[in-house]
C-alpha cells in the first residue's frame, strides 16, 4: 500500500470522491493496493455497497495527484479519497447503485464527524485537477447523499463573468486561467449535464449562478 506521512502542519479537510475507472472490482483492488502502482486511497465502496478501509485517513494516500482547491495546492495533504467501483468514461459508465450511495452517505456521516469537514469542502476529483479527470462524472449526484455546497447569501453584485464565478464555485486562479474550458466542463457535470462541452450559454450561467448563490 502506497502512502506517506502528512505534514504536521496539515490538517485534513476535504474529501474527494473518486471513481475507479477500470472493468472491476478485483483490478481497482489490486491496483489501490499495489505498492508499485503509485496510487492509493483510504476507501473503496462497491456496486453492492461493501466499503473497504484500506488505508488509515491519518496517513495521506495517493489519490488527488496535481491538483488545486481554491488556495490549496497538493490537495493530498488536506485531505481522504474515496473511490466508487464504477467503470468510468473509458469502459463503460453506469449509473452509481443505490447501495453505494447509502454506503457512501454513512461514510461520509462518520468522516464528518470525527475530522470536521464541511460540506463545501465535499469535493469531486474533476475539481480539484479538472484539466487531467472527469470523476465521477456528471452520473454522480451529491444530492442523494443529502449534501448540497452552501450557497453564497448575494446582497450586492448581480452581473458575475464566468471567471468570477468559476473562482467563487472553488476552482483555484491558475486553473482558471489556464485551464477555463475544462473547469466549464467540470461543472457542467456537478450540474449533472448530459452533454458535457466547454461552451459557455446562457442557461449554464444561469444555472452555475443559481449553484452559487441564494
Amino acid at each position: 500500500m502506497n502512502y506517506s506521512f502528512r505534514k504536521k502542519n496539515k490538517i485534513v479537510k476535504y474529501i474527494i470522491i473518486h471513481y475507479t475507472g477500470m472493468k472491476n472490482l478485483k483490478l481497482a483492488y489490486q491496483k489501490l493496493s499495489n505498492r508499485n502502482s503509485k496510487v492509493s486511497v483510504h476507501y473503496l465502496i462497491s456496486r453492492k455497497g461493501i466499503i473497504f478501509n484500506l488505508l488509515c485517513p491519518k496517513f495521506k494516500a495517493w489519490h488527488a495527484g496535481k491538483s488545486r482547491w481554491r488556495n490549496d495546492e497538493n490537495i493530498n495533504e488536506f485531505s481522504i479519497g474515496i473511490e466508487l467501483e464504477n467503470k468510468g468514461h473509458e469502459f463503460g459508465y453506469s449509473n452509481f447503485t443505490s447501495k453505494q450511495y447509502i454506503s457512501l452517505t454513512n461514510l461520509i456521516f462518520f468522516l464528518k464527524n470525527n475530522f470536521y469537514i464541511k460540506d463545501k469542502d465535499i469535493l469531486y476529483h474533476s475539481d480539484i485537477s479538472p484539466h487531467r479527470k472527469r470523476d465521477p462524472g456528471e452520473k454522480f449526484y451529491l444530492n442523494k447523499i443529502g449534501i448540497t455546497r452552501p450557497r453564497y447569501n448575494n446582497k450586492y453584485k448581480k452581473n458575475y463573468n464566468i471567471n468570477e464565478m468559476l473562482c467563487l464555485y472553488g476552482f483555484n486562479k491558475m486553473y482558471v486561467k489556464n485551464y477555463k474550458r475544462y473547469c466549464i466542463k467540470s461543472v457542467k457535470r456537478a450540474l449533472n449535464y448530459k452533454k458535457i462541452s466547454s461552451s459557455i450559454s446562457k442557461k449554464f450561467m444561469n444555472d452555475l449562478y443559481n449553484l452559487l448563490f441564494h
